[in-house]
């Protein structure tokens, strides 16, 4: 095998490098999630299989370790190394607690462990014994485990499979001579001492059970890879397991649980010191304290991170401590017994030094040369068992050969050379000689055997019958071991003695344990004990009296035996007795037993023990990418929001990236951010940081800044107690101001604001300014730092290198005069176009326009209302899509919709998308043809004789033309002129570019008919015009305004300045080619020809608009023509345009109001000037919506249409209505009138928000684990509306409506049902569940029953929280039946639905119900609708049984709570329907045959094609929308349902709505609908049957009005009648869940009808009444519903005629 080295003395095989072995761990300043299910905390056997065994059952889990990671090639291989790598505890204290060694030296116990991602298990000595099935019986361990022992044998098992304990293949050197002391333990009983019965059994026993291989975790297969897909290669013996594997064959725990963690998504962080945790009681979880390393060292400030279970591994100190930090520091109430218990295993050392034979002990270089040296195999390969049954447990010890690793070799010969005379003890002077010798060749070492024993030491297992154990204390630098005579046992003395007949088997010098030596006593208080294998501290017990955690591992509260939730320890601590043996096995166990109770406990399903079935294939990142962070300290003051005081602020972040290349290649750059902040505005403790950084992104948005970058700060600020969260924003914004500006400011000063919450929407806390200023600049600087290099200096050197060229990169890109910008977004560029902000009901029309020159034009149409309608007009150059930008957060279209105008957009023939843009034309063409057909074709399609005007620049030159002409003669009603008018000022530029005719040599020289302002495929004399162009575009315009756009360089030189940059955004100021396109030279031409003479005139100079006009006004007043003209400007105007136009002088405008004015004195002329703003950014600026808009409103609003007389309205809309429904090809319209009531429907008055700042998802109670499972099943479906939180009441909020009756609305048909509720108090069976409208049974509803009965067994899963369930009407039906066919009989139904043949998933439905009232306690009440109202309670018993009850009419929940009464109604909701209603009493006075139109028309809608959606709210989208749009409904209803109640009008509606609901196929005459009686109606006797009349009639036009609304799913004035605090209906496919009006003042509405036409999902309502255990006191209500595929819907299934 060739071999190599590695750096630093660490060595490794050439075979096996060390970038082979992948990493586990993020990098150690890797931001730690603020939340995880699991948390465990250290990473050794126990910590290692709970991750494991935690991501496995899919939980999010998160691997806190101190240490650091090693992977093979890492560990130290001689002396040099160990010494750095040493951390001292206690006595002598050295070390920052990063190290692979920790020593923790007290006065009576010293401790070796391992600190390292794997825990101890890096460097102890891989040894897999069980322990004597006898140390179970003592009465420390629970009894519960002991009466588990067989499943804990299993457990047992599950960690030796993982773990592969296996003896060495080969014999040692030093495992031969622990044989020879095994011989002679077994064939020699000679001195007094030994007739000590464990030394006399011993020669009892079978040689093969005295002396034996040890089974050891170490792999000797040649294999690719572990069963876990980690490359482990074979051992190769060099003896160097305990002080790290640098081969890869030691089968430490991040080999394989860690590894296996890892791959199941485990999160594994190093260098992560946790201090304490602390309980959140109101919430169930658990917050972890914890401080990160940073270069070696501490951070100052503790860190968070939130868990619901927290799992304690931290080794028996580890774990120890932090529980007593924790109820020291935290006030975690756990038991006193903590910290006691303490064992160090019966740990003992003896040597025999300077033996006859060679023992080969001492490691070598892992890249050791076979043929020269021979192997000293695994440091422990054999072991002498002296333990049996023919002795007590206590008394038996083992023995087991021992070695000294490389890197410990200089201390390990320089202590046995010095402690040989002092400690030393030969028993056989005859072979001093020989032993002098080999001292004298340097052969002593080499002739040296260690032998490590273990016993018993603790108090149990019946040793001495007093309390004799060590006590882990806290001290200043971590732990101690108080333990005064811990080496006193006689378990020690046993020992001893088979040291000394060992050395005298091998013939050496038995050398004592220099700390338990008499010897030593001047120096210690007695015989002390040095450990590798601490136990206790956390010891189990039954209660907290005699323990610290049950036989699970979970944590006593107290001395109680009540455990905390969520809260376990899984090591080496718990383990209540000394083991006798090494005890990785038996922790292991113990830990794979507790999670497998964990997982039983939470519901996690079964334990998957099985391994990858194909490891090799595992996509390990074995090339971890460079990454690289440093720190940034911000510092400066935040403002409070409410008072205005000041705060200083504090933050120390650590920037990082684990991918440096895409950081500096991706745009926006970014890195992690994880610290902490200090600010006593949010907390006096500091909070924890955490959040994401980019860098120099392109500024994007609505308010975004041209030609800038910014540095955007997101992320949270967290308190350490969890009850506050913060949202952190900030933004360096990097931009130049000035010609001289570098930069610093800008990237040095962060402004930033703060909320409460996760994000901006939540109250903000304060606005701040915050700099780094340069002392931490430069340390910033100083700790940039690369990470997860392979190589050395100069691969570092290279990525600090490209990482702060992005810097200079970025920055001589904004503030070099001598960058380029990126220029545009090429349209070759794909980007993501934002849809338009509008109703559902509004979408675009386009209408062509034929003008007489036959020039096409578009008109695009957004009908928002019936305000207008107006027509936009843009400019040259540019086409309708400044009205509808998407780059801006509002555009012109969006905001005029909003306020309910119709809105036209004018393509006229310079639109760069019309055909004719490129051609020849002048703005005569346009005054004369385009404007005059475009308002001619609005007017025909709206029916008005006059419209609005909104004209833009040229457009707005146009149209004067146009105006002034004569052209448009009585069709204005008023104009909004942007920019300019009839009167033109140029800016200085456009009079050069006039007067040097640049227009015409554009024409002449270039032969260009027309120019662009792309920027593809340009040409080097392309390229030498744009610089020409930017360079003039530069000249005309301050610093401020230079940018680095082509684009704009070309607007601005062909039209002049036409935007402040700072009022337009980045997004806008990129697209630039998406506004601007092809402009004719001709019209530019004529622009010129306008500007030279200052008004209108023809394209030849002639004055065909303005003829007499002179700017004396004697002249002018004197000229008939001009006064002839003039007169057509007698119309509304207002003159609006930015006060910065640098296209047109704002003076221009100014004269034209004057003009105006002077020609007509009594109109309404107004002048608007809108400071700070330009030309066209008055339409497509970031701002303008607020800014601009505004005012084009307000002069448009004065003269918006008036409406309508209300009954022209009322009739010309039920004329359209009918006329559609008629219409042939009418489905796709049909769908979109549906959208259009819903949004008409949609009504503020309808739709209260819930404004409750406590609307958050809260758990009421926290559940059990087996039950938290069966809680979030039933619980994920989707809300469909906002939930609502239904307030506590309080005497303050309640004291008035206490002196008001309660008194519940009645009807003439249904009765009311009132039900007192008073709930066990601290139970959890509150909530409450309504359903309705699944028809089960109809034929469109074939496969709802099934889906249902999934709902209900989730709901009986969760049964424990459950405590009534409402079928709230519609839940079997019962009217769709053919109309030549007699409809089934009641039994006939129940036939059916019990069957469960012909309703697939009926049965099925009907027996959840039924368990639900009979087996789990839950109130079930079937409430009738009116498709189920021939339903009985005889029906419902034989179906549901006798503790389902029925209740034909409402049900009223009265619910007493802390002394308040809260009430709920539930009920279908048809009674109020027009339709639907059952109140009109029996035929002739209401009914027919008993059965309301309803009945009839879902009989036709059964017998042709159904379509999906309501044939009543198709005959009434166009007669509705327009009344609820006005505030009068009583009298508008009223006048609604006269008109309806006439004759022709109703049999025409139901004529419709039946022929609708039968596909158009009515017979009048002959068809019939059948009765179960046999009795029949005609078509034509349901027509003339004036059911709308007897309505009017019953209960007057204005109920009846209200009940049609109630058809249509508005439920508004019903509720204003009711005196409950939440009102459950269903019946209306319109969805709810929202405050309302009632009778007390507001009330809670939601509906749980999911009508079965509109079968893709199934709602219900979940109502919990406020409690205490509520969150703070509140309850709620929610409307969910699960999303269905429409594959799965069966909408064919109907029975044809």
């Amino acid at each position: 095998m060739g071999c190599g080295a590695s750096r630093n003395g660490s060595w490794i095989t050439s075979d096996f490098q060390k970038n082979q072995f992948p990493k586990l761990s993020e990098t150690n300043q890797s931001p730690v999630r603020e939340h995880y299910e699991v948390v465990v905390i250290g990473s050794g056997y126990g910590g290692g299989i709970a991750a494991c065994r935690a991501s496995r059952a899919k939980k999010s889990v998160c691997v806190l370790e101190q240490g650091k990671e090693y992977r093979p090639g890492d560990f130290p291989e001689d002396f040099s190394g160990t010494h750095v790598h040493l951390k001292i505890q206690g006595k002598g204290a050295k070390g920052s607690g990063l190290e692979l060694f920790h020593l923790v030296v007290s006065d009576d116990v010293t401790v070796v462990k391992g600190c390292g991602l794997g825990g101890t298990s890096l460097i102890n000595a891989n040894v897999g014994l069980e322990a004597d099935p006898r140390v179970f019986h003592d009465d420390a361990w629970p009894h519960e485990l002991q009466e588990d022992m067989e499943n804990f044998k299993r457990d047992i098992e599950n960690a030796r499979a993982v773990l592969r304990p296996q003896p060495y293949p080969f014999s040692s050197t030093h495992f031969k001579e622990l044989e020879k002391v095994a011989k002679h333990l077994h064939n020699n009983v000679t001195d007094i001492e030994d007739l000590d019965a464990v030394f006399k059994q011993a020669t009892k026993k079978p040689m093969t059970e005295l002396f034996y291989k040890t089974p050891l975790y170490v792999n000797n297969a040649i294999k690719p890879t572990n069963q876990f897909g980690i490359p482990q290669p074979p051992c190769n013996g060099c003896g160097n397991c305990i002080s790290g594997c640098n081969t890869g064959a030691k089968n430490t725990i991040n080999m394989n649980y860690l590894a296996d963690a890892k791959y199941h998504g485990a999160h594994i962080f190093t260098e992560i010191k946790v201090q304490k945790i602390e309980q959140i009681v109101d919430c169930g979880r658990w917050t972890i304290f914890y401080q990160r390393y940073t270069e070696d060292k501490l951070e100052e400030d503790a860190q968070i991170v939130t868990a619901q279970i927290v799992i304690l591994a931290a080794g028996t100190l580890g774990s120890t401590e932090i529980l007593q930090r924790s109820k020291q520091n935290g006030g975690l109430d756990i038991s006193d017994e903590i910290g006691k218990g303490f064992s160090g295993n019966g740990d003992q050392l003896g040597i025999s030094f300077a033996n006859d034979n060679s023992a080969n002990t001492l490691g070598l270089r892992s890249d050791f040369n076979p043929k020269r040296h021979e192997p000293p195999g695994p440091i422990i390969t054999g072991v002498i068992d002296m333990r049996d049954e023919g002795v007590p447990v206590s008394d038996g010890f083992i023995l087991e050969d021992g070695g000294i690793a490389r890197s410990q070799i200089v201390p390990y010969k320089v202590l046995l050379h010095a402690a040989a005379p002092i400690f030393g003890d030969d028993d056989d002077p005859s072979d001093d000689w020989e032993q002098l010798a080999l001292k004298m060749q340097g052969k002593a070492v080499d002739h040296t055997l260690p032998i490590l024993g273990m016993s018993h030491d603790s108090k149990r297992l019946g040793m001495d019958g007093t309390k004799n154990s060590g006590q882990i204390v806290l001290d200043q630098d971590g732990v101690r071991i108080d333990w005064p005579g811990s080496g006193k046992s006689a378990g020690y003395t046993r020992m001893d003695k088979a040291y000394r007949k060992a050395a005298k088997a091998l013939g050496g010098t038995y050398i004592e344990n220099p700390v338990w030596s008499d010897n030593f006593l001047p120096f210690y208080n007695g015989r002390n004990t040095v450990t590798v294998h601490p136990l206790g501290g956390c010891n189990m017990g039954e209660t907290g009296a005699d323990g610290v955690v049950n036989h699970k591992g979970q944590v006593f509260e107290g001395n109680t035996g009540d455990v905390f939730k969520g809260l376990y320890v899984m090591d080496g601590s718990v383990i209540p007795t000394s083991l006798g043996v090494n005890p990785s096995l038996t922790i292991s166990g113990v830990a794979e037993r507790c999670m497998r109770l964990m997982a039983k406990d939470y519901s996690w399903g079964e334990q998957d023990y099985s391994f990858l079935e194909n490891p090799e294939s595992v996509a390990w990142d074995k090339n971890t990418k460079a990454g690289i962070k440093l720190v940034e300290v911000l510092e400066g003051e935040i403002v409070e929001a409410k008072k205005q005081a000041k705060f200083e602020f504090r933050s120390e972040l650590t920037l990082l990236s684990n991918d440096l290349e895409k950081t500096i290649n991706v745009e926006p750059h970014s890195m992690v951010l994880d610290g902490t902040a200090t600010c006593r505005l949010m907390s006096k403790k500091p909070l924890t940081f955490k959040g994401a950084l980019d860098l120099f992104a392109r500024t994007s948005g609505p308010d975004s800044v041209v030609d800038s970058e910014k540095m955007t700060y997101k992320g949270h600020l967290i308190a350490s107690d969890k009850k506050k969260m913060y949202y952190f924003f900030a933004r360096k914004i990097i931009h130049k101001d000035h010609p001289l500006e570098t930069g610093f400011a800008d990237t040095t000063t962060a402004f930033c604001s703060i909320y409460e919450g996760e994000d901006d929407s939540g109250t903000k806390v304060g606005d701040g300014v915050l700099r780094l200023t340069i002392p931490n600049l430069i340390k910033a600087i100083k700790s940039v730092h690369v990470i997860n290099v392979q190589g050395g200096f100069a691969d570092r050197t290279m990525w600090t290198a490209k990482f702060f060229k992005l810097f200079l990169h970025e920055n001589w890109d904004v503030y070099s005069p001598f960058s380029e910008g990126d220029g545009i977004l090429h349209p070759s560029q794909v980007r993501q176009i934002r849809p338009l902000n509008l109703p559902k009901n509004v979408q675009a029309e386009v209408h062509k326009v034929l003008t007489r020159d036959q020039i096409v034009l578009r008109l695009i149409r957004y009908k928002g209302g019936s305000k207008g309608p107006v027509i936009a007009s843009h400019g040259v150059g540019v086409s309708s899509r400044i009205f509808s930008l998407d780059t801006v957060q509002m555009n012109f279209v969006e905001y005029m919709v909003q306020r309910q105008y119709d809105v036209f957009l004018l393509e006229w023939r310079s639109s760069f998308n019309s055909s004719s843009a490129a051609k020849k034309y002048t703005l005569d063409d346009v005054a004369k043809y385009d404007y005059p057909a475009a308002v001619d074709k609005v007017l025909e399609l709206t029916g008005h004789k006059d419209v609005q005007m909104m004209v833009h620049c040229a457009g707005s030159n146009a149209f004067f033309m146009s105006l002034l002409g004569g052209y448009l003669e009585g069709k204005v009603r008023n104009v909004v002129a942007s920019q300019t008018s009839f009167i033109v000022i140029p800016s200085t530029w456009i009079k050069i570019k006039s007067f040097f005719h640049l227009p015409s040599l554009a024409e002449n020289i270039l032969g260009a008919d027309a120019l662009d302002v792309y920027d593809e495929d340009r040409s080097w004399t392309d390229k030498l015009y744009d610089k020409f162009m930017k360079a003039t575009a530069d000249a005309l315009a301050p610093f401020e305004e230079e940018c680095k756009n082509s684009v704009c360089h070309k607007c601005t030189f062909l039209f002049g300045r036409m935007w402040q940059h700072e009022n337009m955004n980045e997004d806008t100021h990129s697209t630039l080619h998406e506004l601007f396109g092809v402009t004719s030279v001709s019209v530019l031409k004529h622009l010129s020809r306008i500007a030279k003479e200052g008004h209108v005139v023809g394209y030849d100079g002639e004055e065909l608009y303005l003829p007499g006009y002179s700017k004396d006004k004697e002249q002018r007043l004197d000229s008939v023509k001009y006064l002839n003209h003039s007169r057509h400007l007698n119309i509304p105007i207002c003159f609006l345009g930015g006060d910065e136009n640098c296209v047109f002088e704002p003076e221009g405008l100014d004269m034209a109001h004057a003009l105006a004015k002077e020609a007509h004195p009594q109109q309404d002329y107004t002048r608007v000037r809108i400071p700070d703003y330009g030309h066209i950014d008055c339409l497509v600026g970031k701002h303008a919506s607020s800014d601009a808009y505004p005012y084009i409103v307000d002069a448009l609003d004065k003269y918006a249409h008036k409406d309508q007389n209300a009954n022209a309205v009322v009739n010309r809309n039920l004329k359209s209505a009918l006329q559609m429904s008629n219409k042939k090809g009418r489905k796709a319209k049909r769908r979109q009138v549906k959208h259009v009531l819903s949004a008409n429907l949609d009504h503020p008055d309808f739709n209260h928000v819930d404004d409750d700042d406590d609307d958050d998802d809260s758990e009421l109670t926290h559940l059990t684990d087996a039950q938290k499972i069966a809680s979030i099943e039933l619980n994920n479906e989707l809300p469909w509306e906002i939930p609502v939180t239904w307030k506590k009441k309080t005497l303050s909020n309640n004291k008035v409506h206490k002196k008001r009756a309660y008194r519940p609305p009645t009807s003439e048909v249904e009765d009311i049902h009132i039900k007192q509720i008073t709930f066990p108090e601290n139970s959890r069976k509150r909530d409450m569940y309504a359903i309705s409208d699944t028809h089960i049974g109809a034929y469109i509803s074939v496969n709802i029953a099934e889906r249902v009965h999934v709902f209900l067994e989730k709901l009986i899963a969760a049964a424990f929280e459950v405590h009534s369930l409402i079928l709230n009407g519609d839940i079997l039906e019962m009217w769709y039946h053919p109309i030549d066919k007699p409809p089934k009989t009641v039994d006939e139904h129940i036939n059916d639905w019990k069957s469960g043949e012909k309703i697939p998933g009926s049965l099925g439905f009907i027996q959840c119900v039924q368990q639900l009232a009979d087996e789990h306690d839950v109130k079930v009440y079937y409430l009738a609708g009116n498709h189920d109202n021939m339903m009985t309670g005889a029906a419902v018993k034989e179906l549901f049984g006798e503790n389902v009850q029925y209740i034909k009419g409402k049900l009223i929940f009265e619910i007493q709570e802390e002394g308040e009464i809260y009430r709920v109604r539930f009920e279908h909701g048809h009674d109020y329907d027009l339709f639907n209603s059952y109140r009109l009493g029996e035929d002739p006075d209401g009914l027919i045959y008993g059965q309301n139109m309803g009945y009839y028309i879902a009989r036709f809608a059964a017998t042709g094609t159904f379509t999906h959606s309501s044939c009543i709210s198709k005959l009434l989208f166009h007669a509705l929308p327009p009344l609820l749009e006005k505030v009068g409904f009583d009298f508008i209803g009223s006048l609604l349902m006269k008109i309806l109640s006439k004759d022709r009008h109703a049999r025409s509606l139901i004529g419709r709505i039946l022929d609708s609901a039968n596909n158009g196929d009515v017979d009048t005459e002959q068809e019939i609908v059948l009765d179960h009686e046999g009795k029949y109606v005609t078509v034509e006797r349901l027509m003339k049957y004036r059911f709308l009349k007897r309505t009017v009639d019953k209960f007057g036009a204005g109920q009846a009005f209200d009940m049609l609304k109630h058809s249509l799913g508005d439920f508004s004035d019903y509720l204003e009648t009711c005196d409950e605090d939440v009102v459950v209906m269903g019946h209306s496919d319109l969805k709810a869940c929202k405050k309302m009006k009632g009778r007390r003042g507001e009330l809670i509405y939601a509906n749980c009808g999911a009508w079965f036409d509109e079968m893709k999902t199934y709602s219900y309502v979940k109502v919990t009444a406020p409690w205490k255990g509520g969150k703070k006191g509140h309850g709620r209500v929610e409307v969910n519903f699960q999303p269905m595929h429409r594959e799965n819907i069966n909408t064919a299934g109907l029975v044809p005629k």
